[in-house]
């Protein structure tokens, strides 16, 4: 196993964290800063955008059950992304500033799912057979 698989096994286990939630954090980031970066923004984002990416991100690819994914992951509120985030950085696979941690504390309350749609309704039928 490669020390990037060891460090993610660690840091997930110590932190609850899903190892797929974090490669897949580290994906969303890096697709994300991509875009960012070829609009001339430069690759550095902020926590709006890693959280909002992350959301987005799992809302296309999970759909309804986006949210019971990231809370899986445990990635389901922008503090716990952004302890994802500062462990990423402290084992080198992305590279951040010290202040980070309180930006996405900031974030808490700011991003709400949709709800789910309701269920159809389901239609009453009487006298099956005079039961």
């Amino acid at each position: 196993m490669a020390d990037n698989d060891t460090f993610l096994l660690k840091f997930a286990s110590e932190n609850g964290f899903h190892p797929d939630g974090l490669r897949a954090l580290l994906a969303v980031i890096h697709g994300v800063s991509m875009r960012h970066s070829l609009s001339g923004d430069g690759p550095n984002l902020g926590a709006q955008q890693v959280v909002g990416g992350l959301w987005n991100a799992s809302l296309e690819r999970f759909g309804i059950l986006g949210r019971d994914v990231l809370e899986h992951w445990g990635m389901d509120t922008p503090t716990k992304v952004g302890t994802a985030v500062t462990g990423l950085v402290q084992g080198g696979f992305l590279r951040g500033s010290e202040d980070e941690a309180g930006e996405y504390e900031a974030l808490e309350g700011q991003f709400e799912w949709p709800e789910p749609p309701s269920p159809a309704p389901v239609r009453e039928s009487v006298g099956w057979g005079g039961y």
